[in-house]
């Protein structure tokens, strides 16, 4: 009886009002399909352990795979948003994302696979293969040692995946270009250099990402460094395929930590993007901020990789949910 009370209000209320009520009413039923922690709970409650558990195994036998799947992360978000179209792979019919420069040394991609046929196999047609990602990325940072941090779920995959729309900052782009890139995008400097520090205090990069300053020095790099560097990667550039790599902390290379920016306050880093924010007026004081305190950091670092998981989600209706992470369904 209720019920037919406020409605038959609404039909009382002068034309105005009553619009805007039904206005109201319309937005909340739409926020139905927002992102929600407990979105699998009627579909696979188990989702979360069973990727969790997945997780603890490929770690255990790979620990280089947890600072490749974050990376994976963020190629994928800063694209289409979290759609998961980074994984689907080129075909003689179509190309991909996956086909795009930046993404050539990309990895994970069957440690991808490996947890949704573990999905499917619990859940047939249930969990999305952009949610694996972000729970995956998510697990990645804890089993590095950083805060683990909530992830909402209902994405929806991607039915597009295109290498001319990859337009990810190259490794020897200059500061403001990243920042504004990131402000697109909708993160502020700080949560640029948190995310920056976060992802590369685990990673690594090819020589060919930072040669030129190891053979063209202007001083913003630790001499020492510079050489060692030098020695290791040669001078003369080479093919992806044989170019030598290396890690960005080599002092904890596989710990989330705060590490990476004590070496950018004494010029050890290798990415000249890291260095300049060392120095840049927006930027500086965040860095030395979170080198003086790693809790501050490995806190801020999951509150951006929470809403980096969030960026450009398809919900509802949009997209699909891929049996096969690598393929669409038709």
């Amino acid at each position: 009886m209720g019920h037919l009370h406020r409605f038959r209000l609404v039909d009382d209320l002068p034309g105005l009002l009553r619009l805007l009520l039904l206005l109201v009413l319309a937005m909340a039923a739409a926020t139905s399909n927002a992102l929600d922690a407990g979105y699998y709970a009627a579909t696979c409650p188990d989702a979360e352990a069973i990727v969790s558990n997945a997780m603890s195994r490929l770690h255990y036998n790979d620990p280089t795979l947890a600072p490749a799947l974050i990376r994976l992360l963020f190629h994928d978000c800063f694209v289409r948003g979290c759609d998961a179209s980074v994984l689907i792979s080129p075909t003689p019919r179509y190309s991909s994302e996956r086909a795009a420069i930046p993404n050539h040394t990309l990895r994970g991609f069957p440690a991808v696979d490996a947890v949704k046929r573990a999905l499917e196999a619990a859940c047939p047609g249930a969990v999305s293969c952009a949610d694996a990602l972000a729970l995956m990325a998510r697990d990645a940072v804890s089993l590095l040692g950083g805060a683990r941090y909530g992830v909402a779920l209902g994405r929806r995959d991607g039915t597009q995946s295109n290498p001319w729309e990859v337009d990810l900052p190259a490794p020897f782009a200059r500061l403001d270009d990243v920042l504004a890139y990131f402000a697109a995008r909708g993160f502020s400097a700080e949560e640029a250099v948190v995310l920056l520090g976060g992802g590369h205090t685990v990673g690594g990069a090819h020589c060919g990402s930072f040669r030129y300053r190891l053979t063209q020095p202007d001083g913003t790099m630790d001499e020492q460094v510079r050489c060692e560097m030098l020695d290791a990667c040669g001078a003369a550039d080479l093919p992806l395929d044989t170019d030598p790599a290396t890690f960005l902390d080599p002092d904890t290379p596989f710990a989330v930590d705060n590490n990476y920016y004590a070496q950018l306050m004494v010029n050890r880093t290798l990415l000249q993007v890291d260095q300049e924010a060392a120095t840049h007026h927006a930027t500086a004081h965040h860095v030395a901020y979170y080198a003086a305190s790693n809790d501050a950091f490995l806190q801020r670092f999951a509150e951006a990789m929470e809403k980096l998981s969030n960026v450009g989600v398809l919900e509802g209706d949009a997209g699909e949910v891929r049996k096969v992470c690598s393929r669409y369904n038709t």
